[in-house]
């Protein structure tokens, strides 16, 4: 046995079932643009690391060191964009759960309501398969919302490919 360096490598991920959900979410999705229909993805991400130096400045004959545990809050960011380029974006220090999700959509409805009037008629929101996303709480939101329009990417992950 020998001690070597690893060598990073791209996540081999296309197996048979993911290529096949993929096509056909791209085929329910050129559909939806077909029809005149605008997309809004909304995702969310956050930034954790707050302190980018790699190197600092010092007295001569002191240490130099970082701490390794920064303690600093975490910004979140929901983003929402459209398939017009439109972007909708909200950050705050808090974890995304079905609450903080309510509070943005609820915000992210009056400002659609705003710009264009019957948005929900031609509007598709897109979601991804966090559990807050595809829970009963976000569903009833939307239909309390009259947001009737919804596509989960989670419903694509739960089929069978053929």
């Amino acid at each position: 046995m020998s001690y070597r360096k690893i060598k990073p490598m791209s996540l081999h991920a296309n197996s048979q079932k993911n290529l096949v959900l993929r096509q056909r979410f791209a085929m329910q999705f050129i559909e939806l643009m077909k029809q005149g229909k605008t997309i809004l993805n909304v995702d969310e991400t956050w930034l954790g690391m707050t302190d980018f130096r790699r190197m600092k400045w010092r007295e001569k004959d002191t240490t130099n060191p970082i701490g390794k545990v920064q303690v600093a809050p975490r910004i979140s960011m929901i983003v929402g964009l459209d398939t017009h380029g439109q972007v909708y974006l909200s950050l705050l220090q808090s974890n995304s759960n079905a609450k903080v999700m309510e509070i943005f959509f609820r915000q992210l409805v009056l400002k659609l309501d705003a710009e264009r009037k019957g948005w929900p008629k031609d509007t598709v929101i897109l979601l991804d398969n966090a559990p807050y996303h595809a829970s009963t709480s976000t569903m009833d939101l939307f239909e309390g919302m009259d947001i009737n329009h919804t596509f989960h990417w989670a419903s694509f992950l739960r089929c069978r490919a053929v």
